[in-house]
């Protein structure tokens, strides 16, 4: 049966949350936009991360910037071949990082309308390299665009735009070659919560679409007073366009007050960037100041929001006390913590998990005689005084009219025309992609069958490991000198069971893909098709786990050592993982059921580490172990002696040539490979020592007459 969802909030939380559809979430000012976001953060049991293109924003949304997450350059991206893989090539990623973006389901970028079309194929060109899906958009991960490109627009300076101008229509994100090439859907919140007046959401409307009428025209001009002043008792907020003209009104009007004047350092603890401040690192108060609130209240029952505004009424050492129109009783306020965050990897169950780095304690309250109109997205005023007259982005008009409750709240200092309105074509253009209610619905039924398929030929698609697994035997083989002789041949036979286990894999999935492919589907069919599968996979899954425990690998470079246990830990997880998913929702699959596994899954023991490095003995095959241990103790020595890394004393394969044919002589020594003069100069009596009196304990002779053979 199809489900109707005319509630585009609803139609949202359901393609966010029971579908891997992209989609574009917009509305006006006041829709439910910042409660979606969440509201879904709360509730979902995917695994997310939310970006922002400021730092302010980000710690709004409680996430983090997009070019710290991406580790992004901030110069502009042109997206060629060429840039995206100097792109690549630049990104210097830690492994916890890759591991967010591999295991990453759900990308939420938050206020979308500033985010450049080359930052976003940027975003696209990285998840697709670090996930190694390169045909995907977006590596295989749902993203969820939120924010209106009716407000606040894209910042590009001319030199920025001159350099991508050739590649883009537009510098919105829409016109980003990922989106333009793989359309997200679109899905506007119309509810308003923030206004009531039908006459006054119906200019905000014209001013938003460009296409303010006579009778808006009219309406806004009979708010225009420009020789207005507030009066001390009036509760008046005044958006301006730029700082300097905020911060000079708050400073005037702070000096007008006798009281004293008392300053509130902020701690900030950790790391926090000065440009993700929320509010000034050293606050200015005084008795009588006009404030406003910046955060919501961490009470119950709530007893301020952010935009609230007051006059602070005491001063009591860090205890302020705020006095609101309309409150029957004051406020008392102290220090409240903002957290800056960044995502990790659960080691235990290797899911997506936020960390505190950094916090910024600081009074809860800004100077609010007058604000940048910037600053007040996302506010709400009861009272406004607006100064637009130098607006300089079409969106912020808008913005600042927008914020108020209603249209007898709002005093405007300079008069409202349609230049200071004025929308882009583009973005215009781009609204009327807006579906109706029927191709929503018939989309979201869609979405969120082919999503369960996905799902289940996902689970038993093991390319991704299998690709992890080549890699691994490349990048090894790259470096078989500074490996034991067990390493190749062992990750060959580990190849070899992920090759066997991908070839069964692939056919399993075109049996599922026919079963599920039916319009009506035998349910009862598909459980049994499932439950002998795991049964196999299962067992065949736990056989390479076994294996992979069994490694042998030794080598005496750090460098490949750490290369080697990542990549074997990374194939050991996917394998565990998919063990665990495979053996507990076989039995009537569904989304809700994946999750639910998902999250409960626990990484079993697992500790490789293949560095040679300060170990008595090492796990190396030759005809004579014992001197094989005493060159790679006097090898070790050597290399923390002289600070060196110990493959550039001498390698593994060095080594085990020297054991097994025993040099005893300068010229020996120098047929070894790895030997040369003035490696001889440097170390070569230290190892000639060593063997001779090997051979003379033990009452043996050089092999080197067999080296040559």
């Amino acid at each position: 049966m199809c489900m109707n969802f005319s509630d585009p909030y609803k139609s949202a939380m359901e393609f966010a949350t029971n579908t891997d559809r992209n989609i574009f979430i917009t509305g006006k000012a006041g829709t439910g936009k910042t409660t979606f976001l969440r509201n879904f953060r709360e509730q979902t049991n995917k695994q997310i991360a939310i970006v922002a293109p400021t730092g302010v924003a980000a710690i709004n949304a409680g996430g983090t910037t997009i070019h710290s997450f991406f580790q992004l350059p901030f110069t502009p991206f042109k997206p060629t071949p060429e840039w995206q893989s100097q792109l690549i090539s630049q990104i210097k990623m830690s492994k916890t990082r890759r591991n967010v973006i591999r295991e990453l389901e759900v990308l939420i970028i938050d206020e979308i309308s500033m985010v450049r079309a080359d930052v976003l194929d940027a975003i696209d060109v990285v998840l697709r390299a670090i996930r190694h899906r390169r045909n995907e958009p977006f590596g295989g991960v749902q993203v969820i665009l939120i924010g209106d490109m009716h407000q606040l627009s894209p910042v590009a300076k001319t030199y920025e735009w001159s350099i991508i101008s050739d590649y883009y229509k537009s510098v919105y994100f829409f016109d980003s070659h990922i989106i333009q090439n793989n359309p997200p859907l679109y899905l506007e919140f119309d509810k308003i919560y923030r206004q009531s007046d039908d006459q006054f959401i119906k200019v905000l409307n014209e001013v938003r679409n460009n296409s303010l009428s006579v009778e808006g025209a009219n309406l806004l001009k009979s708010r225009y007073n420009p020789n207005f002043t507030p009066t001390a008792d009036d509760h008046y907020i005044t958006l301006t366009t730029h700082n300097y003209s905020a911060d000079n009104i708050n400073r005037i009007e702070l000096d007008k007050l006798t009281t004293p004047i008392h300053k509130f350092h902020a701690k900030v603890n950790g790391t926090f960037p000065e440009n993700a401040f929320p509010l000034d690192q050293v606050l200015e108060l005084k008795e009588g100041a006009k404030v406003m609130f910046i955060k919501n209240d961490t009470e119950t029952p709530r007893r301020f929001y952010n935009g609230k505004i007051g006059v602070v009424s005491s001063i009591n050492d860090d205890i302020i006390t705020v006095e609101c129109p309309g409150d029957a009783y004051e406020i008392t306020v102290s220090t409240l913590t903002w957290e800056n965050i960044r995502y990790n990897t659960n080691k235990e169950t290797n899911t997506i998990e936020e960390e505190i780095i950094g916090t910024f304690e600081q009074i809860p309250l800004r100077l609010a005689w007058a604000i940048t109109i910037h600053k007040s997205q996302g506010l709400t005023f009861e009272k406004a005084v607006i100064d637009a007259d130098k607006a300089f982005s079409p969106g912020q008009v808008y913005v600042a009219l927008s914020r108020c409750r209603s249209i007898e709240g709002i005093v405007l200092k300079s008069l409202i025309n349609s230049q200071s309105i004025s929308v882009d074509k583009q973005v215009i253009d781009f609204s009327s992609l807006k579906p109706d209610e029927a191709y929503v619905n018939h989309e979201l039924e869609r979405a969120r069958k082919e999503y369960k398929v996905s799902m289940l030929l996902h689970l038993y698609d093991f390319n991704q490991i299998n690709y992890t697994a080549k890699s691994w035997y490349k990048a090894t083989n790259g470096e078989e000198p500074s490996f034991n002789e067990e390493t190749i041949p062992f990750i060959k036979e580990i190849n070899k069971q992920l090759e066997h286990i991908n070839e069964i894999g692939d056919k399993f999935r075109i049996q599922l893909k026919q079963i599920s492919g039916k319009e009506n589907v035998d349910t009862q069919f598909l459980t049994e098709r499932l439950s002998s599968s795991s049964t196999y996979f299962t067992e065949k899954l736990e056989i390479l786990m076994n294996s992979l425990k069994k490694s042998p690998a030794t080598t005496d470079s750090k460098t490949n050592a750490k290369i080697y246990d990542e990549a074997i830990s990374t194939i050991y997880t996917e394998v565990a993982l998919k063990k665990h998913l495979i053996s507990v929702t076989y039995n009537d699959f569904s989304v809700e059921l994946y999750y639910q596994s998902r999250n409960k899954f626990k990484m079993p023991d697992f500790n490789v580490k293949s560095y040679s490095r300060g170990k008595t003995s090492v796990q190396l095959k030759s005809n004579h172990p014992d001197l094989l241990n005493e060159l790679v103790q006097i090898r070790n020595y050597i290399s923390e002696n002289e600070n060196l890394p110990p493959y550039i004393v001498a390698q593994t394969k060095t080594l085990v040539q020297m054991a097994d044919y025993m040099p005893e002589t300068e010229k020996d020594l120098l047929k070894i490979y790895g030997f040369g003069k003035k490696k001889l100069e440097r170390f070569g009596a230290q190892f000639l020592e060593v063997i001779n009196d090997y051979i003379s304990e033990n009452d043996l002779q050089s092999e080197m007459f067999n080296f040559n053979k």
